[in-house]
Parts: C-alpha cells; structure tokens; sequence
C-alpha cells in the first residue's frame, strides 16, 4: 500500500480521488434530455427523441417495437453504446439514426431531411424525387 493510499483510508474511509479521465462527464450527454430510467423516457418520449439516463453512458433514441414479443407494439429504446461500432455511436450517426425514425413514425419531418437522410419509401411520402422516391439517376 502507498502512504497516499494509507492516508486517504484513515481520513473518514475515503477512497482516492479517481484519474482526471474517469472524471469527465461525456459531451454528447449535454445535447440531450435526461432521465430517471429508460422506462419514463420512452412513455414521456415521442419516436426519434434522444435521450439518456443519470447513470447510463450512453445514448437512446425512441423508435416504435415492430415485431417479436420483447418489443412488442408501442416505444423502444435503441441503445448506441460509445466505443461500438454497430450501430455507431458518433453524435452524427446517432443523430441520423434518430433523423430517420422521426421521418418514420413521429411528426416534424421536412422535404429537406427527407431528401437528405429519407429513405426511397420517406423520400416518396414526402413527395421528393420521382414517383417511386428515386433521384434522378438511380
């Protein structure tokens, strides 16, 4: 044992200061809203929301169950973990992600974004490209 270590433990059993790294708070966390648990985000939540908990660091975006009995009908959280590659947790792909869900289920999407970040099926509910939601050549 080191005599700083000694001299923390005898100090009301305090535990070292932990490394300036571990410190730091993550930066993404200050764009979005937090919650107490990932449960109340997706009821107060609406699809393409990004959020995170206290405790979590990581990022969730709301988006709707489509299939299978753990997701069911009604909101999900999808994770995007730092350090992941699948799905990537970059503030852009993570914003993207959410883009695209928003222009999918929730409301608030624009001809801009559709044509940015839609796919053919958005592209073509939003009236951008041809008729089936193809640029022009594809």
């Amino acid at each position: 044992m080191k005599f700083i270590d000694a001299v923390y433990q005898m100090n009301e059993g305090e535990e070292k200061p932990k490394k300036s790294d571990e410190n730091k708070k993550k930066a993404f966390k200050g764009r979005v809203k937090n919650y107490a648990t990932i449960s109340q985000a997706v009821k107060k939540g609406s699809p393409g929301q990004i959020f995170s908990t206290g405790r979590a660091g990581r990022l969730y975006v709301i988006s709707k169950g489509k299939w299978g009995d753990k997701s069911g009908r009604g909101n999900i959280a999808k994770g995007f973990t730092p350090g992941s590659s699948t799905p990537g947790s970059s503030w852009s792909s993570v914003k993207k992600h959410a883009t695209r869900t928003q222009l999918r289920y929730g409301s608030g999407g624009s001809k801009k974004l559709a044509s940015k970040y839609g796919s053919r099926s958005i592209k073509k509910k939003y009236g951008v490209g041809g008729k089936d939601g193809r640029e022009k050549g594809e």
